[in-house]
């Protein structure tokens, strides 16, 4: 019986350890847009606010996700060299569109640099070379694409989410009042290698059972032999 309480409290730390990662999806579908990775029409620059009210705690972004399931006969991207950053604004996201266009600096976050793998399933995923951490307490969430190639060729409409208040868009070629922001994954895809903050607290107290049920076993042990 003994044996049996240590294999299952065990078990359900390492069942801990591999639970799949917390998942966020924001916006929800009813246009297309083609910029920044179907066309060149945004300019050098593009950049997506998502409100920092569809984040409930401090989240470590590892992947970006793009949707293309409206148009899925439009899927060839640009070839172009992408370049991402992630940071934070205190700018509201109504306005965010109209707003002059904030260029990267210090604060912002280099996550990815590179061309964009073909579509799979109509996903578009974006593994980051750095990871975010991103804490909604400091504000809305920006990112922004950088692309001075300027290609042509592509025909590649994502799923956008207009008027909703969670996202919105402006391109560095001029301010418009678009509110066509891209439907946006964050660790859409990744099993967790990382376990939650709650799911570290559940693992530390069955490690802890477990090493107290082996003390007490070995005592016992002990005091059988003397």
């Amino acid at each position: 019986m003994k044996r049996f309480i240590l294999a299952a409290t065990a078990a359900c730390c390492m069942s801990a350890v591999f639970s799949p990662a917390q998942a966020l999806v924001i916006g929800q579908a009813d246009t297309t847009n083609s910029y920044p990775f179907g066309s060149s029409g945004a300019g050098y620059y593009y950049q997506q606010v998502y409100s920092a009210a569809n984040f409930a705690a401090p989240t470590k972004i590892n992947q970006i996700t793009f949707y293309n399931s409206l148009s899925p006969s439009t899927a060839t991207p640009l070839s172009d060299v992408f370049t991402f950053y992630l940071s934070t604004t205190k700018g509201a996201v109504s306005t965010f569109d109209t707003d002059p266009m904030k260029y990267p600096d210090g604060s912002f976050t280099q996550v990815f640099s590179g061309t964009l793998s073909a579509l799979s399933g109509g996903r578009l995923d974006i593994a980051l070379s750095t990871a975010f951490d991103y804490d909604p307490s400091m504000g809305n969430l920006v990112l922004t694409v950088k692309d001075f190639t300027l290609g042509s060729g592509g025909n590649l409409f994502l799923d956008a989410d207009k008027n909703t208040g969670v996202t919105n868009m402006r391109m560095s070629s001029y301010p418009y009042d678009f509110n066509q922001g891209l439907v946006t994954g964050f660790n859409d895809s990744l099993a967790a290698a990382v376990p939650e903050p709650a799911t570290w607290a559940m693992m530390i107290i069955g490690f802890g059972a477990v090493g107290s049920m082996v003390r007490t076993s070995r005592r016992r042990n002990a005091f059988s032999a003397a």
